[in-house]
C-alpha cells in the first residue's frame, strides 16, 4: 500500500494484527473514526477549493462520493440522507450534510433501493404529488388528516396546490408502547404562509406565531418494526403547546423530499422511515430523505459528507478493528479518487501540500458507557501527558497553520498556567481511580482549549467526551486534531496504528510523568525538525520496548514531506563540513482585529523559518566545540547562533524570516510586523574569523 514497499507494508499490517490482539486480550473496547478531507484534483483555483465552505462543485462531488460511499461500504437496506449540517454565525441556514445510514443488527432501513430517488436529478412532477403523498403517510401513520397543514410560498399563499405539507410529529410512550403524537396548530385553518427566501420549506415555517393548540390528535399506532433496535429513552407524553417539530412533503426539481423532524429514539426514527417507504411503494413515488438524522449510538450508524472551508470533509464511521480499518480507510480513497478529488493541494512556493482541512482521528467505544476514555480515565490522562512531553506528535504530523491561535494549539502554547491546574486535575484521574463522566468534563474542558476560550480547537479535544450541557454530543470520544490529510491511504493508517499502540501500552502502562515546562523552547528548539526527528524516535523506541516494533524507515514519507530539503553543500572551511538548508515550522498567529464574523479567520502566512544544519566536522580537522569559535555562519550578513547537537560535529540555527510581501490594502491588513520588507533572497556564509 503505497507508500510503502510491500516488505513494510507486510510489517506494518503484521504489527497492527498484533495490537488488536493486545486490545482484544485485555478487552479494550477500542473503536477508531476520523474526519479525512479532500479537494478537487482538477480545480486549483475557486474560492470553494481555497477557503469557501459551499460551493457548487463541492455538492455535486459530495453527491458522487456519497452513491459510491454507499455502494462499497453501505450495506443492503441503507439509506441515503440529505441531513443538516453545523450553522456558523454569519452564515443564513445550516451547512448540508449527505449522510449513508444502517441498522447495526442486519434488519434493513430501507428495502428497496429503486424507491430512494438520486440526488441531483430532475423529475417531471408537480406539487400535487405532495399533497397526495402526505395524505397516503399520515394514513400508514395511523394519525388523523386534521393534522396536515398545507403551507404556501409567500407569493402564492392564494393557491389551490400548496407548496408544501406539515405534519406536528413527536414520538412518546403510551402505557409502556412507542406511538407518534400530533396535534392540531391552530391559526392556519386556511394554511400557513411560508417565511420568504429558497431553503426547504422545513426551514421556513413560521414556528415563532404558533398558538396554543386546539385538541391533541393522539393514537396508539401498532410498530410498523417488530425487532427492536436497543433499549433507548423515549421522551414523555407531550402536554399541550409543546409539539414545535414536524415532517414536511415537499416537491423540488420534481422529486417528493421528505424532511424528517428531530427524533430522540432510533426505533421510532426506523419507523418512520418504513412508513415512508410504504407510501413510496403504494405511490410508486420514489423519495429524498432530507432533515434530521438518527440518533447516536442507539443501533443506527452511518458515515457523513459536509463542507468545510476549502475542503469536503466524509465523517467516516468508527472502526473496532486493524482489518477494518484498513478496509474502510482503502475504500474511501478509492472511491473519493474516482469521483476526481484529491488528498493534495499546491501552496503559494509550489509545494505539494495537504488538504488544508486535517484529517482529525477519534478514539472512543461502541457506546458512550463502553468508551476506554470514560471506564479507565487515567487512559485520557496519559494521552495528555504523552503529547505534552513530545512535541514531535503535536507538530510532525500537523499542517502548516500550527501555534496557539491554530487549529489544534498544544495545552501549554498560549496558557502556561495551565499547566499547574492540569496537573491539579490529574489527581482526581489516578490509575485504578473511578471518576464519573461529567466530573472528567468539569475537570478538564476549562483547562484543554484556546487562547479564546474554544474548547474545540484543542490539539486533544473533549468535546464529544461527556460534555454536561450537551446531552448529544456526550459519545465518550477523544479527537485528535493535530493531524493534516496524509497524500496516502497507508500514511494515515500508519498513524492510526501508532495511536492504537500507545491505547494498549497506556491501558498496561498508565503514563503519569509530571509536565514538561518547556517555555521558549516550543518557539525556538520544538520547531526544528533536527529536534522533532530526535523526539520522534524517542517515541518509538519507547513503543519497541513496550513490544510494539515500529521502523522510523516507515515515517520517512512524513518527514520528507514535512521538512524539505532546500540544499546541501560541501564546505572547504572547515574540512568535511557540510551546510544543509532544511524548512523548519513557524507559527502562523491570527489577525484578531480582521477576523470579521465570517467563518474564516486570517493569518500571516508570511513568516517562514529554516534550519541551518553544519554536520561532518571531524574532530581532526577541528577540536569538538571550536567550530563556533573558528567559524561564523552567516545569513544576509547576520551571524547565526549555532547550537551543538550533542552528535560529534553537528551544529544546529534556524532562520526566521519575511518570505513575501502582502499586495493591496486588503492584505496589508493581515501581516504582522508590517515595517519588516521582504529578507528574501538569503544569503549564507561560512566565514573563517580566526
Amino acid at each position: 500500500m503505497q507508500p510503502f514497499s510491500h516488505s513494510q507494508w507486510t510489517a506494518i499490517n503484521a504489527l497492527g494484527q498484533q495490537v488488536d490482539r493486545v486490545l482484544n486480550q485485555a478487552r479494550v473496547g477500542l473503536t477508531m473514526g476520523g474526519e479525512p478531507t479532500y479537494v478537487s484534483a482538477h480545480d486549483h483555483t475557486s474560492l470553494q477549493w481555497r477557503y469557501d465552505a459551499l460551493g457548487e462543485a463541492k455538492r455535486q462531488l459530495g453527491g458522487q462520493l456519497l452513491e459510491r460511499l454507499q455502494a462499497n461500504l453501505g450495506p443492503t437496506g441503507s439509506i441515503r440522507h440529505q441531513g443538516l449540517g453545523k450553522l456558523y454565525p454569519g452564515e443564513a441556514a445550516p451547512r448540508w450534510a449527505l449522510g449513508c445510514f444502517w441498522r447495526l443488527d442486519g434488519v434493513p432501513l430501507w428495502q428497496n433501493a429503486a424507491l430512494l430517488a438520486r440526488d441531483g436529478t430532475a423529475t417531471p412532477g408537480d406539487r400535487s404529488m405532495a399533497t397526495t403523498f402526505m395524505t397516503e403517510l399520515i394514513t400508514c401513520l395511523a394519525i388523523p388528516h386534521q393534522a396536515m397543514i398545507a403551507a404556501h410560498e409567500p407569493e402564492d399563499s392564494d393557491s389551490a396546490t400548496p407548496a408544501a405539507w406539515v405534519l406536528p410529529l413527536l414520538t412518546t410512550l403510551v402505557a409502556g408502547q412507542p406511538v407518534w403524537q400530533s396535534c392540531r396548530w391552530t391559526g392556519f385553518d386556511q394554511g400557513m404562509t411560508l417565511l420568504p427566501g429558497d431553503l426547504a420549506a422545513a426551514l421556513r415555517l413560521p414556528l415563532d406565531t404558533l398558538v396554543e393548540t386546539e385538541t391533541w390528535l393522539t393514537e396508539a399506532c401498532p410498530l410498523l418494526k417488530s425487532a427492536p433496535i436497543r433499549p433507548e429513552p423515549v421522551p414523555p407524553l407531550a402536554e399541550a403547546d409543546s409539539i414545535r417539530l414536524a415532517l414536511v412533503v415537499e416537491v423540488r426539481m420534481g422529486t417528493v423530499h421528505v424532511f424528517l423532524p428531530p427524533i430522540a429514539a432510533a426505533r421510532s426514527y426506523a419507523d418512520v422511515l418504513t412508513a415512508i417507504e410504504a407510501t413510496a411503494e403504494v405511490l410508486g413515488q420514489p423519495v429524498i430523505l432530507e432533515g434530521y438524522g438518527p440518533p447516536d449510538h442507539q443501533g443506527i450508524q452511518g458515515f457523513k459528507i459536509t463542507p468545510d472551508p476549502g475542503v469536503l470533509e466524509v465523517n467516516i464511521h468508527p472502526a473496532a478493528s486493524w482489518d477494518e480499518l484498513v478496509h474502510l480507510h482503502h475504500s474511501l480513497d478509492e472511491a473519493a479518487i474516482a469521483c476526481g478529488l484529491s488528498c493534495e493541494k499546491y501552496g503559494l512556493d509550489g509545494r505539494l501540500l495537504g488538504t488544508g482541512g486535517g484529517a482529525h482521528i477519534t478514539i472512543g467505544g461502541a457506546t458512550p458507557q463502553q468508551s476506554p476514555l470514560l471506564r479507565r480515565p487515567d487512559l485520557l490522562r496519559s494521552f495528555l501527558t504523552y503529547w505534552q512531553h513530545h512535541p514531535s506528535l503535536s507538530y510532525i504530523f500537523a499542517g502548516q497553520y500550527i501555534g496557539p491561535t491554530s487549529q489544534s494549539p498544544r495545552v501549554d502554547e498560549a496558557r502556561h498556567d495551565s499547566l499547574y491546574e492540569l496537573e491539579m486535575a490529574f489527581l482526581a484521574l489516578a490509575p485504578g481511580k473511578a471518576v464519573p463522566p461529567e466530573v472528567i468534563d468539569r475537570l478538564l474542558s476549562p483547562l484543554l482549549q484556546d487562547v479564546a476560550g474554544s474548547t474545540h480547537r484543542t490539539a486533544l479535544c473533549i468535546d464529544k467526551l461527556y460534555p454536561i450541557h450537551n446531552d448529544r454530543l456526550q459519545l465518550g470520544l477523544l479527537e485528535f486534531r493535530g493531524f493534516e490529510m496524509p497524500p496516502h491511504t497507508g500514511l494515515r493508517l500508519l498513524q492510526m496504528l501508532l495511536i492504537r499502540a500507545l491505547v494498549a501500552q497506556f491501558w498496561q502502562h498508565p503514563y503519569t510523568q509530571p509536565l514538561q515546562r518547556w517555555g521558549a523552547e516550543l518557539r525556538d528548539r520544538w520547531l526544528l525538525p533536527h529536534y522533532l526527528l530526535q523526539d520522534l524516535q524517542a517515541v518509538l523506541q519507547e513503543l519497541r520496548v513496550g513490544g510494539y516494533e515500529f521502523k522510523l524507515a516507515w515515517f520517512t514519507p512524513f518527514l520528507v514531506r514535512r521538512f524539505p530539503q532546500h540544499g546541501k553543500l560541501p564546505l572547504s572551511q572547515p574540512p568535511g563540513g557540510v551546510l544543509e538548508l532544511r524548512t523548519a515550522l513557524e507559527p502562523w498567529p491570527v489577525i484578531g482585529d480582521a477576523g470579521g464574523s465570517g467563518t474564516a479567520r486570517p493569518v500571516d502566512n508570511s513568516l517562514e523559518r529554516l534550519q541551518v544544519f553544519v554536520t561532518g566536522v571531524t574532530p581532526e580537522s577541528l577540536p569538538e566545540g571550536a567550530l563556533t569559535e573558528r567559524y561564523a555562519v552567516l545569513c544576509n550578513g547576520y551571524r547565526l547562533p549555532l547550537r551543538a547537537t550533542g552528535q560529534p560535529g553537528s551544529y544546529v540555527s534556524a532562520v526566521r524570516f519575511r518570505a513575501r510581501s502582502p499586495v493591496g490594502l486588503a492584505a496589508v491588513a493581515t501581516v504582522s510586523h508590517l515595517a519588516i520588507a521582504p529578507q528574501t533572497p538569503l544569503h549564507f556564509q561560512v566565514i573563517d574569523v580566526a
